[in-house]
């Protein structure tokens, strides 16, 4: 227990109480909504809160809680209370030595801003590693719906409850006390830390990772001759890992039996029918975008063709390159795929096979690598 330092978070302020704050605590405890929910009556009079002030909120780890700059409201105004304490509020349930009970409130204007969360999480944040306690508790009666929420969002967990607690104003209440460990606030704080520090760190490091990502992760194609291989061994070049369905048996045309392709591209996976169709769709389907070498456009009712349908009709980006310049055809996928406005994407490289058109193989390879590169 000592005498509280300022505490700041991202959206408050909790510093010591000063004689001061007297009318704050006035305009706020008076609201009926606020004192009756935690069990006291609203103040009556600026002389009670003047009282109050002097004779509760002015101790030992006990903080009023201040918004940073904010339209309109007075700077520095207090607008809740938040306190540690030592000895439990129902002194029929003592608290253990190293352990602390957690009482709050806030002005109702406030409500709903997750204000109340933000305060309780960095006063456990106290607790635990300025005072070193071993647990702290805190509790609420039955139906204080804001006040439980508020709890369970701060790490805080059902310990046990007391029936027939009688507040200052004579009701009787069930009384639900919740808890949270030191060590269970740790390990709540490692998997998911509010602290601005390590926010900020991680904020850097996924910043960083987003850096270094690479505008493609991953090129998929079904293996044949033509585009297809141009893709595979452009990526392979640039030490980007490759993938895609292809035919069982691993077949293709210079390939006609098993392994086949697969013999030089153990990466592809087999796909469960014989034929194009089901294998080019899957391609289409597992691509965040798919890129057509097709000098001169797409053939009609060929396999090329249907590659741009499957992409259109599953939503997913498609560029047909018709031309044959190398440096045009690079510089303009590498600009549609910076539009897509993601990086270590998959890229399906599709296109007609080396029978059907002689030197697709050697321009889609410079293309992609081009565009790797």
């Amino acid at each position: 227990m000592r005498w509280p330092i300022t505490l700041t978070t991202a959206h408050l302020v909790m510093r010591p109480w000063r004689l001061d704050d007297a009318e704050a605590v006035y305009r706020y405890a008076r609201d009926p909504e606020v004192g009756l929910r935690a069990g006291w009556a609203p103040h009556a009079s600026l002389e009670e809160s003047k009282t109050v002030l002097k004779d509760i909120l002015m101790a030992p780890d006990s903080w009023a809680i201040t918004l940073r700059e904010r339209e309109g409201m007075l700077a520095d105004e207090a607008v809740g209370a938040i306190a540690l304490r030592h000895q439990a509020a129902n002194a029929a349930d003592p608290l253990p030595v190293h352990e602390a009970e957690i009482g709050y409130w806030i002005a109702r204007p406030w409500w709903g801003h997750g204000y109340m969360t933000e305060a309780v999480r960095e006063v456990l944040r106290y607790a635990f590693l300025v005072e070193n306690l071993a647990a702290v508790r805190a509790s609420y009666f039955e139906g204080n719906e804001g006040s439980r929420r508020v709890q369970e969002k701060a790490g805080l967990r059902p310990h046990y409850h007391i029936e027939g607690v009688v507040d200052h104003l004579g009701a009787t209440h069930t009384e639900r006390v919740q808890s949270i460990t030191r060590q269970e606030w740790e390990t709540s704080l490692a998997a998911d830390p509010t602290d601005a520090g390590t926010i900020a760190r991680q904020q850097s490091e996924a910043a960083g990772i987003i850096d270094r990502l690479p505008l493609i992760a991953l090129v998929r194609s079904g293996g044949q001759t033509g585009a297809d291989r141009g893709g595979l061994d452009a990526a392979r070049e640039h030490n980007v890992p490759i993938c895609g369905w292809c035919p069982p048996g691993g077949l293709a045309e210079d390939l006609p039996k098993p392994p086949g392709l697969l013999a030089l591209y153990p990466e592809l996976r087999e796909g469960p029918s014989q034929g194009y169709v089901e294998r080019t769709a899957w391609n289409v389907r597992d691509s965040h975008a798919t890129l057509i070498v097709s000098p001169g456009g797409l053939e009609p009712r060929s396999g090329t063709e249907m590659t741009a349908i499957f992409a259109e009709r599953m939503g997913r980006p498609v560029l047909v390159l018709e031309g044959s310049n190398v440096s045009e055809a690079a510089t303009e996928a590498l600009a549609w795929l910076r539009s897509l406005g993601a990086n270590a994407l998959t890229l399906n490289v599709a296109g007609p096979r080396e029978s059907k058109m002689p030197g697709v193989y050697e321009l889609t390879h410079d293309i992609v690598a081009n565009v790797l590169g």
